[in-house]
């Protein structure tokens, strides 16, 4: 049974008809353009395992293609806006301390820092709340 049903306005048909007969989209697009027309209920519906079967994709591919043409309309040939991460641990001050800390003397009976021993001590001072030594590896290799 499909979640989401697709009902084309006659004018969203004619739009995805001219791009599948245009062929001058993507690939990727023409065939969203084809499932969003086989899906269509006000012709003729085929089943999700019929169109999944002619267009060469998994039934879970048919959903999401539907799924997002629900939810975002027509935009879906659009490319998503990307949001940036707001959960990077490793702001520009984080990044000073780590390259102080590997420029300073290393702790006793150490000949150089060990990238844990950075990682630790930046958790000890309360900088971060957790850090991996692949991390400071990777700020380090970029200030090098």
């Amino acid at each position: 049974m499909t979640k989401h049903r697709i009902c084309l306005l006659p004018t969203e048909r004619a739009e995805l008809l001219a791009k599948v007969q245009k062929g001058k989209a993507s690939a990727k697009a023409i065939q969203k353009a084809q499932v969003l027309l086989a899906s269509d209920e006000a012709v003729e519906r085929q089943s999700q395992t019929h169109i999944a079967l002619t267009y060469h994709l998994s039934t879970r591919s048919i959903e999401r293609i539907r799924k997002d043409f629900c939810e975002r309309g027509m935009a879906v040939f659009q490319p998503k806006p990307r949001q940036p991460r707001s959960d990077k641990k490793l702001t520009g001050e984080v990044e000073a301390h780590v390259v102080a800390i590997a420029c300073s003397e290393p702790p006793a009976g150490e000949s150089r820092w060990k990238l844990q021993a950075i990682a630790d001590r930046l958790v000890a001072l309360q900088v971060v709340d957790s850090l991996s030594h692949t991390s400071v590896a990777t700020v380090l290799k970029k200030m090098s």
